[in-house]
């Protein structure tokens, strides 16, 4: 039975495999619960299995393998790289599964296959169950065919490729067997039910019967809709999404049904293509030739038998073709050319789009063809054109048209616009540009007019069926002149027509968000001159008219239509002039007298002002204006006002071209006028920008070269200059060559000159192509020119400053107005194509048939002479239109000719064709490039170098996406020969990578890659090297993972190389632009590229390139709007929600072993929130590693200048960068580590912490980069775990690397172990987490690990931990087996033979001598041993051991120069010091101390005693020393653990150490809260981080309740510290102190038992920093400490803090405090006071009252009548007020302690009057009288005793007579104490009464001493009484002496040092704990725990001495 299951201990994995199968199926149970259970599907445990997923199916035993099956089927569904196995899995599914007895079997399989095709690895599952068809089990045949049928069901058939299947099913139908033949048919209805009737053109072949049966079960199914019903893991998501949204149900459910449902199959994709070129007869073209038409109809017939094949071979088609045409155009024979007809569409379908190299020429000939009448003619053309259609454009066939649509015969001009009409609805929208819609629209509408009614009906259709495709709206302003009838005609075919093509809507779903900012212009809101100017609406008074109007004023900025209107008569003038103006005003106009004119012109200004801005009197006033003498006014300064009128008539109410023309020509003249230039220029402006630039140059330059006067003439042409660069170049340049020809012929210098100045502006625009239009003038004009436009090289068009650019409008050329156009920095947008200006010359007709002849003739010579001539023709004919006539295909044959020097000179030709041509010859690229490309591969270089020029001169001209169409390339590189692969791939090294990624068709470059990665692998050198730098270039424009992907297809044995390839290309690619809707550019280049982008649009313009220039003008308005400048980080208090969304389990977690998706979109959705910069977050998320690395540059820039943006977003910034770190990509990390870097020392040095939330999001992540191959990448997480631990908690940090060591990474747990040797090193054993116990045992176990580092990093650390424990390392290791015990002792030994050596390289923190020197001064400081055995400083202050460390490192350097150390200076210097052993060896001299044992007594205040059993309750809570004086603790060393640099001088006295006192408490915790207080800021720092710890969990804040005191002592030990350092490095500490108070109070349970004294010290110092504006604008700051004080009101002593608050206000009255920090005092009391109803029994009122009456005391009423406010005092008063209203009548037994007298018993006494009426209650009466008795006796001896008191008073002020006033007012005091002499004091300073009080203290304790000699060494006062608690037990403690020589100095006058005299005043009466202790640490030294024996000598003789005294 042991043997059975003893496989049950063994790994799952092993038992997978185990030789038992009963072992098997337990591990496949056992695995299968495994992969239930695992919830990331890339868990490192996933990779255990990939291997054996295999044995999981094929098992041999049948239970086993069932399980098995079971468990693959959790493996495949859940593990994310389970695709890895789909290979070898599905192989052996098919064979040992599909065809199982067992049908639990055979399910399995099948799921198992459709779950990898789920998981989108369908391809390969298809692959193998077709190859299951092939075998010769029939079991397994049919199931692997109901398999795919279920597939294909299923997932349908966009994820189940049919094509595949199709070509298997006839032989599966006929299959044997009967369940094959079965399963085949349901296959073959499923595959009917998705792609349709095409199917059955595939199944032909089969028996009838067969197809009979088909065809009734086809009929059954045809209208079932074919729906997937299981979806891949890509579209699972999309699928949840869509049926949710409810919104989109109408139209967004017909795309996806169109989508899921249907799926449209080109019937040949399913064809495999015939070579038809192979199968022509031999004697076909000679047949074709022959006189007999049965002979040429014999060959007709071979040939249309052959295209019958529906899809036909590429191949060269060109003779064909030609052939064919010919028979058409020439034949006479109609049947033959319907035959032809016949075959050439049959040729064209078959081709396709391989067709469109022959297209362009055939459908000439076919067109003109059209004349013959014959149906079976035309019906054959109509079919061969209708063919040839889709393998072209309509711009490509655009002259063939035209020219058709201008042929005499009727029947061409018909059936070419039915064509078109039918064209159209074959044509997506956006291929019928305007341009294209203009020329053919203009072409119809001539035809429209024709009298056949053939022909108009049918250009009717064919406007119809173009309205229809582009809209009504585009395509009217073309039909404007059309008339009703007519219009109405073609909206009827409008409605009739059917659009076939299917239009990708689909696109345009990105504009909505940039469409709103587009539609604003149109409105008019960027134009509001125009819509402003409706000139003739108000005239004529009628809403259409005014409508129209409207409209024309508005498209006149718009559109190429100018603002029109009636021409009024001049009676009608006159008659509204009238109206509108007064009659003086009209008459003056036309006065004779200038004066008259002069001053009517004034008066019509002023009217102007008056008008309406739409009142439409434009016509009017400026026909008024005009009237003679007009504009031709004599007299200037009337002609200036005129000229002024005009333009402030434009300017105001518009103008339209009508009004226009009576005033442009006057003052066009003008503009020779010297005194009034400026003003017709100003006019000639305004209307320029009101109607339209192009019209008014027009008429200006029309009437200018009328005039002969020069100056006319000359002005012009400047304004015309100027006026371009006001406007922008809005201008047909045309028309402008021809006027500026005219200038520079004119035989006025100043005339030339100007016409050559305009032509410098016209350059700026149109570059040199401007040149080209003055070739044929002379050449000193000609030089003229060009220095002109030297001028102006590399300069850039002004910007536009009026007109529609200037107004942010789209503005461009005569064609281009759908183009967007304006670009946001105002630069002149310019849509000049110069190939539309220059004059081409159709060639055509001089290539004759004799040319064509020669150049195909077999004979060399002949063929060469041909293309000589040809080469002529194109050296006369420079500019050159497209068509070619029948030269194209004749001359690709010439460009593969087999001699040489032939195919040069037609490589030649081809490229001056290009250069002739233009633009144009990108029709001729699918002939002639073949060729070409063929010329690459001969074997001479000069061939292939001409090549070469060719194809880079036609990829300039037409652009290089036009060579990849047709698989060009893909052809060539077939098979060509090694000098044809090097050379196209260096080519495409080259060139692809400067090509925009989406201007290639990237199904070219897919059919490419195989020839590439074959010639990766190539045998010739050249092939290989450039197939390898052609990589790149290919992969930028497929991306890596479609390379990736077609190397799968690839054999095995050339993988690796491939593979090489690629990775070596990656790191090199370019930054890819992102997808619409997303940021396109990476932040860091915005500016660069929103510069480049402009300066290309502008070089577009002025460089005459062919794209235009609006094109790239909108692509740059686009970039500028969707780059975001804002900030990268925003400074917001997001995180701090953040924070508490994580700590409250509202968002996940940051704990991962590898990213999911929806920690990345948690990611996306915290900085969408938290307003990150877009451009930043789209390239943080992009796929491509090198925008990550854009973002860390743009990260590492925005470090210096937005730190603080930086720490508001910290946590999400480690977040995403420990995203990174499972990132592939090596360059990223070392980029990120070297940000990181930066970052963290920042964060050092401003003191940041970091919080938990920030560590355990990423320092988890950075440690499973420790063990990373690379020595670069560890080194850089080393040096940051350093850093971190300056700014995190270094125990946390030491937890983290403890969890880390869990890794199976060796080189992991190695670098781990490393850190935490550091970390024990450096932090000592308290670092260890949970327990050192715990921690060294973890680390103990490594020692026994297989890798040898890893365990000499264990003993490493082991050894450093003993070095600080030392045996005790052994029990905290436990028990280790004897190998692993006998290497540690080794090791430990090892260690310990050169401790001199080791201390000298590196000396320990623990081990560091620090010998201080003595000085002579009452701080001195201990002096100690370095040999001696002292607890290690390392737990309080790591900082500083470091920087000590670092120190005496520094120290060991020798130091050269002019600042090298003196030693002989150095020696003289220490020459008296004394050593520290020296010390320890001096004797010290026996002291009795014995008298500090004494008890303590209590003293009887006014009567009261203090009760004795809460008195020892007190004291038992105080700590007591140890006896022992030899014993060191860590707290004694505290002092010594500051810096050197801290100031000697003693702490101030009134800050309370509690720790001197405490040695019983936890040590650890006692030197961190002192660290809070430490000088040393990074002390400071790392003690709040450790303390953060306990304060943030409830758990831990309990040890903290005996801490409290020291806790706020220290924090304001650092406050002043802080208050003398700037504010700017202050700031820094100030955050995580606030904070710890925060939390601190924030807290249940500390804070209650806080000292009065401490509580005033806090809310002192916080209310100061709230009213200090040192914080500037710190708001948050501010809050933060209101905050705290909020939580101090509620959690403190109610007693305790009102009194507090009380004694601060009297405090801060008396002295000078900012009035702010008044407010704020009295805000905390009010607050209290609204509270003491509720806290009524938290409340003492007899310690409060002492506080109010002490208040009252200092600062009586009358004190306050001096005052400007007193405010205070009546906060006081309300404070008595309410306490008296609680307690009413009892108030009076709390103020037994109060003097009678006092101005608090008189006031409580009146509230009580005026609140409780006499008749109350007798007691209250008899309470009362008795008071008011006890009173007047009061009274009355205050007045008999007055005079006595005040002579003793005037006795003490005297110096010689003090002692005797004091000794008689003793006595007074003792016969009288029921008088209290505090009045008399009331007035007199501080100082004075201390000294009285302090004397009548003397003096009682005198008398008692005298009573009892036996207590010497008691002391009368309460102060006295605490020092003697605290000396009680510790007889040799000094403190104590201290204290005594304190208050002997005050009774003695004998305190002259710089500080103040002690406050030796009686204590409060309630004589409390924390009054206790704070007056006893007051006096008591927090840094002298032991006094050496010199100084201890010196305080006995000084305290003999003042007792003698």
């Amino acid at each position: 039975m042991e043997e059975d299951t003893e496989y049950k201990k063994l790994p799952v994995d092993e038992r997978c495999v185990h030789k038992l199968w009963k072992a098997r199926v337990d591990g496949y149970e056992e695995a299968a619960k495994k992969f239930r259970e695992i919830d990331d599907e890339k868990s490192p445990e996933w990779n255990k299995y990939l291997g054996l997923i295999k044995k999981f199916v094929v098992d041999s035993n049948a239970v086993a393998q069932e399980k098995g099956l079971e468990a693959a089927l959790l493996f495949v569904e859940n593990c994310g790289i389970a695709g890895k196995t789909v290979g070898e899995v599905i192989s052996g599914i098919v064979t040992k599964c599909l065809g199982a007895p067992k049908a639990k079997t055979k399910e399995l399989g099948i799921q198992i296959a459709l779950m990898y095709i789920e998981i989108e690895k369908h391809e390969v599952v298809i692959d193998e169950l077709i190859k299951g068809f092939d075998q010769k089990n029939p079991k397994i045949v049919a199931t692997c065919v109901s398999t795919a049928l279920l597939a294909l069901r299923e997932f349908g058939a966009k994820v189940v490729s049919v094509k595949p299947l199709v070509k298997k099913i006839p032989a599966l139908l006929s299959d044997r067997d009967k369940t094959v033949r079965d399963e085949s048919k349901q296959l073959t209805i499923e595959i009917f039910r998705w792609i349709g009737p095409v199917f059955k053109t595939q199944i032909q072949s089969l028996p009838q019967v067969v197809l009979t049966e088909l065809e009734a079960e086809f009929e059954k199914v045809k209208n079932e809709k074919a729906i997937p019903t299981r979806y891949l893991r890509s579209q699972q998501q999309k699928q949840i999404l869509e049926a949710v949204a409810s919104n989109d149900v109408e139209g967004d459910d017909e795309g996806d049904d169109a989508e899921s449902g249907g799926v449209e199959i080109d019937p040949m994709d399913l064809i495999d293509p015939v070579d038809i070129l192979s199968k022509l007869p031999k004697d076909f073209y000679e047949k074709l030739e022959a006189k007999k038409w049965q002979e040429r109809k014999e060959a007709l017939d071979a040939l249309d038998s052959l295209v019958q094949n529906p899809k036909l071979q590429t191949g060269d088609y060109g003779d064909l073709v030609r052939a064919l045409k010919k028979v058409i155009t020439k034949d006479t024979n109609v049947v033959l050319v319907a035959l032809a007809g016949k075959c050439l569409a049959m040729l064209a379908k078959g081709l396709s789009k391989k067709f469109q190299p022959y297209a362009v020429a055939c459908i000439g000939g076919i067109l003109e063809k059209f004349k013959e009448k014959k149906p079976n003619v035309v019906s054959a053309l109509r079919e061969a054109v209708d063919a040839i259609y889709p393998s072209t454009n309509l711009e490509a066939i655009q002259e063939d048209i035209l020219a058709a649509l201008t042929n005499k015969n009727p029947s061409v001009k018909s059936e070419t616009a039915m064509f078109l009409a039918r064209s159209f609805t074959k044509t997506i929208p956006t291929i019928l540009n305007k341009k294209l819609l203009k020329s053919y629209v203009t072409a119809l509408l001539k035809t429209l007019n024709e009298s056949d009614p053939t022909v108009r009906d049918a250009s009717a259709e064919a406007i119809g069926t173009a309205m229809k495709l582009v809209g009504e709206k585009n395509i009217a302003p073309f039909l404007t002149e059309v008339d009703p009838l007519k219009m109405e005609k073609i909206k009827e075919y409008c409605e009739k027509a059917v659009i076939t093509v299917k239009i990708p809507a689909a696109k345009k779903e990105p504009r909505p968000q940039t469409a709103p900012a587009k539609a604003a212009p149109k409105g008019g809101s960027s134009e509001p001159k125009p819509v402003a100017r409706p000139a003739s609406a108000a005239v004529q008074k009628k809403a259409p008219i005014k409508k129209s109007s409207s409209g024309i004023s508005k498209s006149a900025s718009s559109k190429n239509v100018l603002p029109m209107e009636r021409d009024m008569s001049q009676e009608e003038v006159d008659e509204i002039a009238t109206e509108i103006l007064p009659s003086d005003v009209i008459s003056g106009l036309v006065d004779t007298n200038w004066k008259t004119r002069l001053s009517s012109i004034e008066s019509f200004q002023q009217l102007l002002s008056s008008f309406d801005a739409k009142c439409g009197h434009t016509q009017v006033l400026v026909r008024v204006l005009a009237k003679k003498p007009g504009l031709k006014d004599t007299n200037f300064q009337v002609l200036k006002l005129r000229l002024d009128a005009v333009t402030q008539i434009v300017d105001s109410f518009g103008i339209s071209v009508t009004s226009a023309d009576y005033i442009v020509n006057d003052i066009t003249e003008k503009l020779g006028d010297p005194k009034n230039s400026s003003s017709a220029a100003a006019a000639l402006s305004s209307i320029a920008e009101a109607i339209k630039l192009e019209y008014v140059v027009s008429k200006v330059m029309t009437f200018a070269f009328e005039q002969k006067s020069p100056k006319v003439q000359q002005e012009s042409l400047l304004w015309v200059s100027q006026a371009i660069k006001d406007f922008g170049f809005q201008i047909n340049p045309k028309l402008m060559i021809d006027d500026a020809k005219k200038g520079v012929n004119s035989t006025n210098p100043t005339v030339r000159q100007a016409t050559i100045n305009l032509l410098g502006t016209m350059f700026l625009y149109m570059g040199n192509t401007l040149m080209m239009f003055f070739d044929n003038e002379k050449p000193a004009l000609k030089q003229q020119i060009q220095s002109e436009f030297d001028k102006f090289v590399g300069q850039k068009p002004p910007t536009a400053t009026r007109g529609p650019q200037a107004n942010g409008m789209k503005t461009s050329g005569d064609d281009d107005d759908d183009d967007a156009g304006g670009d946001d920095d105002g630069s002149p947008v310019v849509t000049i194509n110069p190939n539309d200006l220059l004059p081409r010359i159709d060639i055509s007709p001089m290539i004759t048939e004799s040319l064509i002849a020669e150049i195909s003739d077999k004979n060399w010579k002949t063929r060469n002479e041909g293309l000589v001539k040809f080469q002529g023709i194109l050296n006369e004919h420079k500019l050159i239109k497209s068509n070619l006539g029948e030269l194209p295909p004749i001359l690709a044959q010439r460009l593969i000719d087999s001699n040489a020097k032939i195919a040069q000179t037609a490589v030649e030709i081809c490229q001056q064709l290009a250069t002739s041509m233009g633009p144009s010859c990108k029709q001729h690229v699918r002939i002639l490039f073949p060729g070409i490309l063929r010329g690459l591969g001969d074997n001479k270089a000069y061939l292939r170098s001409a090549c070469i020029t060719c194809i880079n001169t036609w990829g300039d001209q037409c652009g290089y996406k036009e060579f990849f169409d047709g698989e060009m390339f893909a052809d060539a590189l077939k098979s060509g020969t090694p000098s044809l692969k090097t050379e196209v791939w260096g080519w495409m090294a080259e060139k692809l990578p400067n090509m925009p990624t989406k201007s290639i068709n990237k199904e070219e470059l897919i059919a490419c890659l195989p020839h590439l990665y074959a010639n990766i692998c190539d045998r010739n050198a050249d092939v290989r090297k450039n197939a390898n730098e052609c990589v790149l270039g290919i992969m930028m424009h497929l991306g890596y993972d479609a390379m990736m992907k077609a190397m799968d297809k690839q054999k095995p044995a050339t993988k690796k190389d491939i593979q090489a390839a690629l990775d070596k290309a990656r790191p090199n690619l370019p930054v890819k632009p992102l997808p619409k809707g997303k940021q396109q550019a990476p932040v860091m280049e915005e500016k660069k590229v929103m510069k480049s982008a402009s300066s290309k649009a502008i070089k577009g313009g002025a460089g005459g390139g062919s794209k235009p220039g609006s094109a790239n003008a909108s692509s740059n308005k686009k970039k500028e709007e969707d780059v975001d400048l804002s900030p990268l980080f925003q400074i917001n208090n997001s995180k701090h929600q953040r924070l508490l969304d994580e700590q409250k389990m509202k968002v996940l977690k940051w704990n991962f072993t590898t990213p999911r998706e929806e920690f990345t979109d948690l990611l996306k959705e915290q900085m969408n929130n938290a307003n990150v910069n877009k451009s930043l977050m789209a390239n943080m998320f992009h796929d491509d590693f090198r925008y990550h690395l854009k973002v860390i540059e743009s990260l590492i820039e925005d470090l210096n200048e937005n730190f603080q943006g930086l720490i508001c977003n910290l946590d999400l910034v480690l977040k995403w960068l420990s995203l990174r770190f499972y990132d592939t990509n090596p360059s990223v990390l070392l980029k990120g580590l070297e940000y990181l870097n930066l970052v963290f020392q920042r964060l050092v040095e401003v003191q940041h912490s970091l919080t938990d939330v920030e560590g355990s999001s990423f320092i988890p992540h950075l440690l499973t980069k420790i063990g990373d191959p690379k020595d670069a990448v560890r080194n850089g997480v080393r040096h940051l775990l350093r850093q971190i631990c300056h700014v995190y908690s270094f125990s946390k940090v030491f937890a983290y690397v403890m969890d880390a060591l869990k890794s199976k990474n060796a080189r992991q747990r190695t670098e781990c172990l490393d850190e935490l040797g550091y970390l024990i090193e450096t932090y000592n054993l308290s670092v260890c987490q949970p327990t050192p116990q715990h921690a060294l045992k973890e680390i103990a176990r490594q020692i026994s690990d297989r890798d040898n580092s890893v365990r000499s990093a264990a003993l490493n650390c082991i050894v450093k931990a003993h070095e600080l424990a030392g045996e005790r390392v052994y029990k905290m290791i436990g028990q280790l087996n004897e190998k692993d015990l006998s290497m540690l002792d080794e090791r430990i030994k090892r260690s310990k033979k050169s401790p001199k050596q080791a201390a000298e390289l590196k000396p320990s923190p623990s081990h560091v001598e620090i010998v201080n020197v003595p000085i002579d001064r009452d701080d001195d400081q201990r002096e100690l041993s370095g040999e001696e055995e002292l607890p290690s400083e390392e737990d309080s202050h790591p900082v500083t051991n470091r920087m000590y460390e670092q120190a005496a490192q520094n120290a060991q350097r020798s130091v050269s120069g002019p600042f090298k150390l003196n030693a002989e200076l150095i020696a003289d210097i220490e020459k008296d010091w004394v050593r520290a052993d020296q010390i320890k060896q001096t004797q010290l001299s026996p002291l009795d101390l014995s008298f500090t044992e004494q008890p303590i007594r209590l003293i009887p205040s006014n009567g009261v005693t203090y009760p004795t059993d809460r008195l020892q309750h007190l004291l038992s809570k105080i700590p007591t020393r140890p006896q022992t004086a030899n014993v060191y603790s860590a707290s004694s060393l505290q002092h010594y653990s500051s810096p050197p640099t801290r100031p000697a001088t003693a702490p101030a006295p009134e800050l309370v150490n509690l720790m001197e006192t405490s040695p019983r408490l936890d040590t650890k915790l006692l030197s961190m809260i002192k660290g809070i207080g430490h000088p040393d800021r990074l002390v400071s720092h790392a003690s709040l981080n450790e303390l953060s710890d306990i304060l943030e969990s409830q758990e831990k804040q309990a040890v903290l309740r005996d801490y409290d005191e020291i806790y706020i002592q220290s924090v304001l030990e650092q406050f002043k510290h802080l208050s003398q350092r700037p504010v700017m490095e202050a700031v820094t500490l100030y955050q995580p102190l606030l904070s710890s108070l925060f939390n601190f109070f924030n807290s249940k349970t500390l804070g209650q038992n806080l000292s009065l004294e401490s509580i005033k010290n806090l809310i002192a110092v916080l209310l100061g920093l709230m009213s200090d504006h040192k914080f500037g604008a710190g708001e948050e700051f501010i809050k933060v400490i209101n905050s705290i004080c909020l939580k101090i009101l509620d959690r403190c002593s109610f007693t305790h803090l009102n009194c507090a608050l009380v004694r601060l206000l009297k405090e801060t009255c008396s002295g000078s405090a900012l009035p702010k920090f008044t407010e704020l005092l009295m805000k905390c009391i009010w607050r209290n006071v609204k509270l003491i109803p509720e806290r009524v029994d938290e409340l003492d009122y007899e310690a409060l009252l002492m506080e109010i009456h002490d208040f009252m005391l200092a600062l009586p009423t009358q004190w306050w009548a001096q005052r400007p406010s007193d405010t205070p005092m009546r906060t006081i008063k309300t404070i008595i007020h309410n306490m008296t209203k609680i307690k009413g009548g009892a108030i009076v037994q709390h103020l037994n302690n109060i003097p009678k007298h006092s101005e608090l018993n008189t006031y409580v006494l009146r509230i009580l009057k005026k609140e409780q009426p006499t008749a109350n209650s007798s007691d209250h009466n008899n309470q009362q009288g008795s008071v008011s008795s006890q009173q007047r006796s009061q009274d009355r001896m205050k007045r008999t005793t007055h005079d006595q008191v005040s002579n003793i008073f005037k006795l003490i002020s005297d110096k010689e007579t003090s002692q005797l006033g004091l000794k008689q007012l003793s006595e007074f005091v003792e016969k009288h104490p029921e008088v209290d002499i505090q009045p008399f004091l009331r007035g007199a300073s501080p100082y004075f009464q201390t000294y009285i009080n302090n004397g009548l203290a003397e003096l009682k304790q005198l008398s008692q001493n005298n009573t009892n000699n036996n207590q010497d060494e008691d002391e009368v006062n309460g102060d006295e009484n605490q020092v003697r608690n605290q000396a009680v037990g510790n007889s040799s403690n000094a403190d104590v002496w201290m204290q005594k020589l304190n208050m002997y100095r005050v009774r003695g006058k004998l305190q002259n040092d710089e500080n103040e005299p002690m406050d030796n005043k009686i204590a409060d009466e309630n004589l409390n704990l924390n009054q206790i202790q704070s007056r006893l640490t007051t006096l008591t030294r927090k840094d002298v725990d032991h006094i050496p024996a010199q100084r201890l000598s010196l305080l006995q003789q000084k305290l003999a001495q003042y007792k003698q005294n």
